[in-house]
């Protein structure tokens, strides 16, 4: 049986300050190549980056620009809030219809924009919907990769745009900004620092929040050894070959200790990482 449409929530009618972006700083650069002229020549995009990283105010900011029809959704509201807000902002009447009435007529309404977050729990059923709606309108979509089997036929051929952390020039800006929103006593320089230029994160450590370090590390401030930790195995594999063809023993012996060496050190790392 279908579910009756007007008992679900009116996320048309949702408050403009729910959906306004905050200050964007550190962001000029992305705004104004990337998003921005996307956004004037209603070309659609993907968002995408770690969690935290700002997507969700980059795709408020892309909304709060965008001059024509549109509706902000959350893969998180229910389908029927949905199919409800976009028939709503098409002018169909909602009283006393099913949903399946609603999904007929909201297929054959006016063009709506639609910007569409969490992309990540995207679910089948609205996956379906956004599937036929992207064939004749315009879909703005933010969310954490991967993203689910169901979604391929949505995003292929749509931009893909990263969002990268704030550049360090930028984060003591950014952290005195949080500091006068919200009075925190933390230091500017410790969020900027502890942030790594992740606005969830400096946000979180304003607010005393516990900070739980993500397994993704943040681009550009990694370290990768994989390549020293291939030269030395390498080298310690490459000794002992020499010390059997030359028939030393205790060359061979330090040889594979150092191969033994060389794997501990490599798994006490990623598991260090995966703290």
């Amino acid at each position: 049986m279908d579910e009756n449409i007007e008992q679900t929530e009116d996320i048309a009618d949702r408050a403009e300050d729910e959906i306004k972006a905050k200050v964007m700083i550190g962001r000029d650069e992305v705004l104004k190549q990337e998003i921005f002229p996307r956004v004037r020549r209603n070309t659609g995009f993907i968002l995408t980056g770690q969690k935290g990283i700002g997507k969700t105010e980059v795709l408020k900011w892309a909304y709060q620009h965008y001059d024509n029809e549109k509706l902000y959704i959350s893969c998180n509201d229910t389908y029927g809030d949905v199919v409800k807000g976009i028939a709503k902002k098409q002018g169909i009447v909602l009283s006393k219809k099913s949903l399946s009435q609603l999904e007929k007529e909201i297929l054959k309404g006016k063009k709506i924009a639609l910007f569409v977050d969490d992309f990540e729990v995207l679910k089948p059923k609205l996956a379906v919907l956004l599937t036929a709606w992207n064939g004749w309108n315009t879909l703005f979509i933010s969310g954490v990769e991967p993203f689910r089997e169901e979604a391929k036929k949505i995003i292929w051929g749509k931009n893909k745009v990263k969002i990268h952390p704030i550049a360090i020039e930028k984060r003591v800006e950014f952290a005195n900004h949080i500091r006068e929103c919200i009075g925190t006593i933390i230091p500017a320089d410790v969020i900027a620092t502890d942030s790594k230029g992740i606005p969830g994160r400096g946000w979180a450590i304003a607010k005393g929040e516990y900070v739980r370090e993500d397994k993704e590390s943040v681009e550009g401030e990694e370290v990768n050894i994989a390549w020293v930790m291939m030269f030395l195995v390498v080298a310690a594999m490459f000794t002992r070959f020499i010390a059997m063809g030359m028939g030393e023993k205790d060359l061979y012996i330090i040889g594979g200790v150092f191969v033994a060496l060389g794997f501990i050190f490599k798994m006490a790392i990623r598991e260090a990482q995966g703290r």
